[in-house]
């Protein structure tokens, strides 16, 4: 019998989550040359790592493609519902990526 854990099945680290999109990554992926930081969530992949600077522009490329997605989210119906879309725009402008 194979004892090798697939990319559908649950990951043995106990997250709940699948292994592909768990552990996977770090088993497959070359470990950095770098100090990082990873985790996962149910937003994805999340990177921190020293390296340069962001631009202003590469920031707000950042920020507008963050916005897309919580426009896309329940979240966005919610603040919709209830405050009215004008208010929900201004408070969309409040979710920014800034440089840590």
């Amino acid at each position: 019998m194979n004892n090798t854990t697939r990319r559908n099945d649950p990951c043995p680290c106990g997250s709940g989550q699948k292994y592909k999109r768990c552990c996977l990554t770090r088993v497959s992926s070359p470990q950095p040359s770098v100090d990082t930081s990873s985790w996962m969530d149910q937003d994805g992949l999340h990177l921190v790592a020293p390296g340069s600077p962001l631009t202003q522009e590469a920031l707000e490329r950042m920020t507008q493609a963050y916005q897309k997605r919580i426009r896309a989210s329940a979240m966005w119906k919610d603040m919709v519902r209830e405050y009215g879309k004008e208010k929900a725009e201004e408070l969309l402008k409040q979710f920014q990526v800034k440089p840590g």
